[in-house]
């Protein structure tokens, strides 16, 4: 070939490099490599004069290979160095350089050297492959480099494989010594809470009721918030002493080895074996004492470091007798009718009860003391004046009052055994009680008005109580002329005396009846007036007196 045709050729290729572009490329780049389009730039990547077209990737991605030559990651384990086999180019501007198999969706991650387990399988790749969580070095320095192209938004290089890398440390840098794994899993966060063995992994081990109290019982400080979670302090929490979680409800007056009365199963005295010995103090408990609590007792602020009350029942206990048992020159304590076992019942009884101004007997024995010694519900144990009206309330009004005055004459009538069992003597009053009379009840005569019993200015005939079987035909005579308060019936009537027609001779057998008849009109039987002449009661036939 002439030296002018060669230069010809050369110039023709100077003016026209297109028309040689299009003669040698199969067909244009992918987006990531067009800017080295151009007939100029492919030596960038191909070997000039070689049979060997293969690209000089290696040369460009030397993050690549850099993981390459150490046999690190995806690439560094690839049995087949050859980048084609994956990446392909000259296909089209938006032609996908990454051939994933069998897809991006079922790619195998363990080839990468690591694994995907827990709820990582359920992410998708672009919530991990992120700009932001990539560390390595070289990729970001040759993102730098990569001046026409966003490298750190198209790689899935240069991730860390510590959770920090992805994840936010809302523990502030508490943990730097240890991995996220010593105390949780990919499967679950909150796992540590139940897998974490608080008693060999930290230096207070937890017993007892400690083994019930949730996290944040405990670790009440917390770390800067991080987002919307604010999360807790795990390490340089005290724990040497009680109070450092718990309050000191005695103040200090028993030291801080809390451990000499409690135990770390239970607070409470009365739930734990060998707990504080009350018997060894200047006030032993017994009785109810025992299973007071002791803020019932101990009441102060420094309830247990000055030196209680406690001579007297009232230094605890109010007097619920207002003082009416405080008596100057005598022995005022509570013992004399109360006991430690308990203040019901009393030890005040019915011998007690002597001396006072009210012996009990009769049915007050079975009474309750509450039934008299309380009122209104209000206690009651001194009564001015002393008087049945006390407890009793009265049927009788004011009827007896007059004969009341200077205190009781309910004794005159009622006995403590029975109120209805009376002593009356009504012999002593103007009606003696005779025959019938002394077998009615006393409601029969007196009755009752306005809820009160009438037993005085009472009608002492006997039309008060009695109904008038005569019909008035005897108003001018007592009843006690013909009858008696034995029977009704009259036993022998005195027609001598007491009628203006004596009874002779054969009048003696007559009855009653025949003379004294049932009378309609007057709905009674007829006593008088009785006709007595003889034709009145006889017929004489023709005779004409």
């Amino acid at each position: 070939m002439k030296l002018s045709q060669v230069a010809f050729g050369l110039i023709c290729l100077l003016i026209h490099p297109l028309i040689l572009e299009a003669q040698l490329s199969p067909g244009p780049l992918a987006e990531p490599h067009a800017h080295l389009s151009g007939f100029t730039d492919c030596l960038t990547c191909h070997t000039w004069g070689s049979k060997d077209l293969s690209p000089k990737c290696l040369e460009c991605h030397t993050p690549i290979q850099a993981r390459i030559a150490n046999e690190l990651g995806f690439h560094g384990n690839l049995e087949e160095k050859n980048c084609s086999t994956c990446h392909t180019d000259h296909m089209d501007r938006n032609f996908e350089m990454i051939h994933w198999e069998p897809s991006q969706k079922d790619f195998d991650h363990l080839k990468t050297g690591y694994e995907i387990e827990g709820k990582h399988l359920k992410l998708n790749c672009n919530e991990c492959h992120k700009s932001d969580f990539i560390v390595s070095e070289d990729i970001l320095e040759y993102a730098k480099s990569q001046k026409t192209r966003d490298v750190l938004s198209t790689t899935f290089m240069g991730l860390g494989s510590k959770c920090a890398s992805c994840h936010v440390d809302v523990h502030a840098g508490e943990f730097l010594e240890q991995t996220c794994e010593d105390c949780h899993n990919e499967n679950n966060w909150a796992d540590a809470r139940k897998d974490y063995d608080h008693d060999f992994e930290t230096e207070f081990p937890l017993r007892g009721a400690h083994k019930r109290v949730v996290c944040e019982k405990c670790h009440t400080a917390s770390q800067p918030a991080v987002a919307d979670f604010k999360p807790l302090q795990f390490t340089g929490l005290k724990f040497n002493l009680c109070t450092n979680c718990h309050e000191d409800k005695h103040k200090g007056s028993f030291g801080s080895n809390c451990l000499k009365c409690h135990t770390e199963t239970t607070f409470k005295q009365k739930d734990v074996a060998g707990a504080f010995n009350h018997q060894t103090t200047r006030y032993p408990l017994v009785g109810m004492h025992t299973t007071v609590d002791c803020e019932l007792c101990h009441t102060n602020k420094d309830r247990f470091t000055l030196e209680s009350s406690f001579d007297q029942c009232s230094d605890c206990h109010p007097d619920h007798h207002k003082g009416i048992f405080l008596k100057p020159d005598r022995d005022n304590s509570c013992d004399q009718c109360h006991s430690v076992r308990g203040f019901f019942p009393p030890l005040f009884g019915v011998i007690e009860h002597r001396n006072t101004r009210f012996v009990i007997d009769g049915a007050h024995l079975a009474q309750p003391c509450i039934f008299c010694h309380k009122q209104n519900e209000q206690p009651v144990y001194q009564w001015e004046p002393l008087a049945c009206k006390s407890c009793h309330t009265t049927i009788h009004g004011e009827q007896f009052s007059r004969y009341q005055a200077g205190g009781n004459w309910c004794e005159s009538c009622h006995k403590t055994s029975d109120w209805v069992n009376l002593s009356f003597d009504h012999s002593a009053t103007f009606f003696p009680l005779t025959g019938k009379h002394e077998d009615l009840v006393c409601t029969a005569c007196h009755p009752s008005k306005n809820d009160v019993i009438q037993y005085e200015d009472i009608d002492t005939s006997c039309g008060e109580c009695h109904t008038d079987a005569h019909q008035k035909q005897f108003e001018a005579r007592l009843c006690e002329d013909c009858h008696s308060t034995k029977a009704w019936q009259i036993p022998a009537f005195d027609h001598l005396k007491l009628s203006e027609f004596p009874l002779d001779e054969q009048h003696k057998a007559v009855a009653c009846g025949q003379c004294h008849k049932f009378e309609s009109a007057l709905s009674t039987i007829r006593f008088k007036p009785i006709p007595h002449k003889c034709q009145d009661c006889h017929s004489f036939g023709d005779f004409k007196g």
